[in-house]
């Protein structure tokens, strides 16, 4: 049935039951449905007869006295509901056409038949008790307290306020958004009998609706919107040739794949694919792609999910050497650069990068990385690392890869910053390395620098060489201070090694040790530096600690000479504003006058605004200017005029 035809029955009140969500849709969910009624409107109007499908609207129906209004309870629907009767609130108020705030008032906003003194029943739709009293306060135009404004029922009622005025300066038209929009909008309606049926239980219905079954995955939508407009043969024909192939090499990672991939199309961080966000990385995947064909969009997923298919475990790229780089990133878990290593296979694919180019350049990024973990440097990656793709450019018209690459890693602000090695040396020299995630993986690595071989057995063990517990021989070896030595230095790097099978070595004389070492070992890191000792002290311990340290720095994760003592990130001296210092690139920022306008941040310097790139000042004079504000100079500093989570750009610049 009509939406409108259901919301306009006088004889009826719109229930939502206490076991009910709050309303909860954001801006993005109300940008979507006024979208919605604006195409199926300008569709209308040119000809192209055609409704829009929203759902369905699950209720059942109290019994009441004769001659009073009844009670519609809501199972499903209410989300859709509230936001159409804000939007039928904000035309009202909008409007200056008497005779159309009359018919909205008493058609759907208001209750005409319910009694004068029955508030409850006079308004249309009774909401949760959280929502109820601003929204009473909407419909009876009532004024609002500040609290009452900053819930989410008045700023998408704002929202659509904003929406509405701009549409108006243009068109002059809001009777007709309903008439040929909002009226053309088609509902299922389900009517429950739980007095006729007792199997028909709303409760039930509720729970079954709201929390069985698996929601559509960000792969399932996704592949869904390519293949439902098509014919039943051209469906089948891209199904097996490309999405099969995508399902078939990318087992349980095509929603990571797919956000990884509109990553680096769109040069623009998102959110992680997981269930709360499937809903919106499908709506960008539909705004990033909706200008070319399915089967376009189909072949090129297909083939770039071998790129994906690379860097995850077991991934081969055939290239012995790329593979070996490859396969470090999967273990140091840094999943949030996988747009930025498509982007590079890709180019190496397509020849602008050789082999070795590809293996200086990952190796380089894992320097990076490693020095990062050693330090527990993780924090603003997962919005950077997507970004590296606009550096993609630089490193192909770079003659060498490695210096190219490091010149970018030096370019970060300081949480993303290279870490030099005063940093690591002072750290390392007293750190609890034996605690580290990352301690056997960069021991190895050491053996792997000395050897040329990577121990890979299983029963490799960290070894402490002054043992974890002192027995009297162990005293004796430490010295009168041994207590405060073993404190201070038992888990620092100096005092530990690798060793293959840890023979229960524990807390055996340093003789024994250093024989076990030396003749069964097998490793070059058990012997360097500690079997040359003639006892294990605090004197040995930090002596062969300094070593392990210049070790590691110089020759396994070493950096050029001239950023080895620098502060290796940027920063910015005429402190203007930069998203990417902010870590803001992903993130929704407010308008400050009107906070129900929002921008996403796409870049450094630019936002999304309606679909188009801005940089903040342009857009800003732009929003004045519709607001008929604009200043005599008609020079704004964006930064003044917007906010992030509360607080002015400005004033954290």
């Amino acid at each position: 049935m009509k939406l409108l035809d259901m919301l306009s029955n006088n004889d009826v009140t719109f229930f939502v039951p206490p076991y009910q969500r709050n309303y909860e849709w954001t801006t993005d969910q109300c940008e979507t449905f006024f979208d919605d009624i604006v195409k199926t409107y300008n569709k209308n109007l040119h000809g192209n007869r055609t409704e829009h499908f929203f759902g369905s609207i699950t209720y059942f129906q109290t019994e009441k006295p004769f001659g009073q209004t009844k009670e519609l309870v809501l199972i499903d629907g209410q989300q859709r509901i509230t936001t159409t009767m804000l939007f039928l609130c904000a035309i009202r108020d909008i409007t200056s056409d008497e005779e159309l705030k009359s018919f909205i008032n008493n058609k759907y906003l208001r209750n005409v038949n319910a009694k004068d003194e029955d508030n409850e029943y006079k308004i249309k739709l009774k909401q949760v008790e959280t929502d109820w009293s601003v929204y009473v306060h909407l419909i009876l135009q009532n004024k609002l307290t500040d609290k009452e404004q900053s819930t989410t029922i008045y700023k998408n009622y704002n929202y659509f306020i904003f929406r509405l005025t701009q549409f108006e300066q243009y068109e002059k038209v809001p009777a007709h958004l309903i008439d040929l929009g909002l009226n053309k909008f088609s509902v299922i309606s389900i009517e429950l009998q739980p007095d006729r049926n007792e199997w028909e239980n709303p409760q039930e219905v509720f729970e079954s609706m709201n929390s069985l079954g698996k929601p559509l995955s960000l792969a399932d939508l996704v592949r869904n919107y390519l293949l439902l407009g098509l014919d039943s043969k051209k469906q089948e024909h891209l199904y097996k040739t490309h999405w099969l192939h995508i399902e078939q090499i990318l087992p349980g990672q095509v929603s990571n794949y797919l956000r990884d991939f509109m990553q680096w199309q769109s040069k623009t961080s998102y959110k992680k694919a997981t269930e709360a966000n499937y809903k919106e990385l499908y709506r960008i995947f539909k705004e990033i792609f909706s200008d070319l064909e399915a089967e376009t969009v189909m072949k090129k997923l297909s083939s770039c999910a071998d790129l994906y298919a690379y860097i995850l475990p077991g991934g081969r790229t055939g290239h012995i050497g790329i593979d070996y780089e490859l396969k470090d990133f999967q273990f140091l878990r840094v999943s949030t650069a996988y747009s930025f290593f498509m982007a590079l296979l890709y180019e190496w694919r397509n020849g602008e990068f050789d082999d070795d180019d590809i293996i200086d350049i990952l190796h380089v990024f894992k320097i990076y990385i490693i020095r990062r973990r050693i330090l527990g440097l993780t924090q603003a990656e997962n919005k950077t690392f997507p970004l590296y793709v606009n550096y993609m450019w630089k490193l192909k018209n770079a003659p060498n890869k490695r210096k190219a690459m490091f010149s970018i890693l030096i370019q970060q602000e300081n949480r993303l910053r290279l870490p030099n090695d005063i940093e690591l040396e002072r750290y390392l020299m007293t750190a609890n390395f034996y605690n580290l995630q990352y301690c056997r993986f960069i021991l190895s690595l050491i053996e792997e620098k000395m050897t040329k071989n990577r121990p890979s057995d299983e029963k490799l063990q960290i070894e402490h060489i002054m043992p974890q517990t002192l027995n009297y021989d162990w005293q004796e070896e430490l010295g009168d201070d041994y207590e405060s030595v073993h404190q201070e230095l038992i888990n620092t790097i100096g005092n530990l090694t690798l060793i293959r099978h840890n023979q229960e070595l524990g807390n055996k004389p340093f003789s024994y040790k250093k024989d076990v070492y030396e003749n069964k070992a097998g490793l070059q890191i058990a012997r360097k530096e500690i079997t040359n000792r003639k006892k294990w002290n605090k004197t040995s311990i930090i002596h062969r600690g300094k070593w392990i340290i210049n070790y590691l720095l110089t020759e396994v994760i070493p950096i050029p000479e001239e950023i080895r003592r620098t502060n290796n990130f940027s920063i910015k001296e005429n402190r203007g504003l930069s998203f990417l210092e902010l870590q803001l690139v992903g993130e929704t920022i407010n308008f400050n006058p009107n906070p129900s306008i929002t921008a996403k941040v796409v870049s450094d310097k630019e936002v999304e605004f309606e679909g188009k790139r801005w940089k903040l000042s342009p857009l800003t004079r732009e929003l004045f200017n519709r607001m008929g504000r604009v200043s005599k100079s008609g020079s704004y500093r964006g930064a003044y005029y917007w906010s992030y989570d509360g607080m002015k750009l400005s004033s954290i610049i």
